[in-house]
């Protein structure tokens, strides 16, 4: 007989694939269903308004133009770039990059006017592919300096959960991409997928995904192997090429988006889901090093929950740091000692997460995103009422010691992303994708 734990330990995957497998459906549909030849075509959507219906049809064409309303898994970063105005005056204008997949391809397509239009999409791999295009697993954008524009994604290998990481850059600012190259040196058809990206201090690029060569490796040796390893690959020459393939640590959970950022000097932080002794999955925080060796014995645990589940949530961390280089966290979980969505502090110099609090014990509760802003964090994540999803937000004005009662910031009524946060200077944006409404920035009053 079952006991309680187990089987809500079910129920939780019940759920999360059932969550899964409609993301993935409606984002099928969203896509256009097959795979096209077009490389390169004018979005020519503006913003749209709530269930907006107009765009729900236009999105289903099997020839649907790309675009980031109809596209899947978009990304968004903002930059700020000096440009002129019509008369001639320089003016810094902020301008949005925006990555998606669709029809096999990942596109590139950027606005100046905060989402409200958007400049023809361009084709980042000209050939088309197989991509993994959902919440966990999507396209990514990382800018650097003089125009570099960086481009990652995983690319569907024809084996069961396998994938290999896929990077490409723009030297022109996302007019045209070189060739992309696959990073993972392993080519075996296995799992090497959830890639994340991000710059450091020296603008170094740096690829970190989850990888099956060592569980593979046990596996033909008979040995046991709990859960995957963290690899990752680092580019000193701004995208040219990438240094050997670097483990980071072995097990790690399978299938959990790693969350990155950059402390107050630019050296790379990774959060992620790890499965510690007893098939414990909580997460693991670590500096990533440009040469460093494999983390030896247990990494550094940033959450406590105690979590025992026979298999991966499909629920990954978030991080953002703030100018004391303390990792704020947002994660879920359904442990014995904490539940749903939480939220705590790391601080490096003591290695010990404080000031945890729950965000959300409500079951459907999901998706928590955080973000510092000086003094303040802020907090995201979407629930669903009974009848719609709501967007909601929550804010610390004390660094996260005690925090505002929740306030819902969008709703919509069918299948939608997860949602992320991005800033523009000391402005404050939460981007969400749904099948009604298409792509949306949302300010945030501060």
């Amino acid at each position: 007989m079952k006991t309680f734990s187990n089987i809500r330990a079910a129920f939780l995957l019940s759920i999360s694939f059932l969550v899964s497998a409609a993301l993935l459906v409606s984002a099928a549909l969203l896509a256009g269903a097959t795979l096209a030849s077009n490389v390169q075509a004018n979005s020519g959507h503006s913003a749209h308004k709530a269930s907006n219906k107009s765009l729900v049809k236009e999105c289903l064409k099997p020839a649907a133009l790309p675009s980031v309303h109809c596209g899947k898994a978009p990304t968004a970063v903002f930059a700020t770039k000096e440009n002129k105005d019509n008369e001639g005056n320089k003016a810094n204008t902020a301008k949005l990059y925006v990555v998606f997949s669709q029809n096999g391809h990942v596109y590139l397509t950027t606005s100046i006017d905060n989402g409200k239009s958007f400049k023809p999409s361009i084709a980042v791999n000209r050939t088309p592919e197989l991509i993994y295009d959902n919440g966990e697993n999507r396209p990514k954008v990382v800018l650097g300096k003089s125009g570099l524009v960086y481009v990652s994604w995983t690319h569907k290998t024809p084996g069961r959960y396998s994938g290999d990481v896929r990077f490409s850059r723009s030297v022109d600012d996302g007019k045209t991409f070189d060739t992309p190259i696959t990073i993972n040196s392993d080519r075996a058809i296995i799992s090497h997928r959830f890639e994340s990206m991000s710059l450091d201090q020296q603008g170094r690029i740096f690829l970190i995904w989850v990888d099956k060569r060592d569980q593979a490796k046990a596996k033909n040796n008979q040995q046991d192997y709990a859960g995957v390893s963290l690899y990752y690959a680092v580019s000193d020459d701004f995208g040219k090429s990438f240094q050997d393939n670097r483990k980071l640590v072995d097990h790690s959970c399978e299938c959990c988006r790693i969350a990155v950022d950059q402390d107050s000097s630019g050296r790379v932080v990774a959060l992620w889901r790890h499965v510690y002794p007893g098939n414990i999955r909580d997460h693991a925080i670590a500096y990533v090093n440009p040469q460093s060796t494999p983390i030896q014995g247990l990494p550094l645990r940033a959450t406590d929950d105690d979590w025992k589940i026979e298999g991966c949530p499909h629920h990954g961390p978030d991080l953002s740091i703030d100018s004391q280089n303390r990792a704020h966290l947002a994660w879920f979980t359904k442990g014995e000692t904490n539940k749903g969505l939480m939220y705590g502090r790391f601080d490096f110099t003591e290695n010990k997460t404080q000031l945890i609090q729950s965000i959300d014990r409500a079951p459907s509760a999901s998706r928590p995103q955080v973000q510092v802003m000086g003094n303040h964090v802020y907090l995201m994540w979407k629930r669903f009422n009974g009848e719609q999803l709501d967007l909601l937000i929550s804010h610390s004005a004390d660094e996260g010691k005690t925090w505002s009662d929740s306030k819902t910031i969008a709703t919509t009524k069918n299948a939608s992303d997860h949602p992320d946060w991005i800033t523009n200077n000391n402005k404050l944006f939460a981007v969400w994708h749904t099948q009604s409404e298409g792509l949306r920035l949302i300010a945030v009053p501060q």
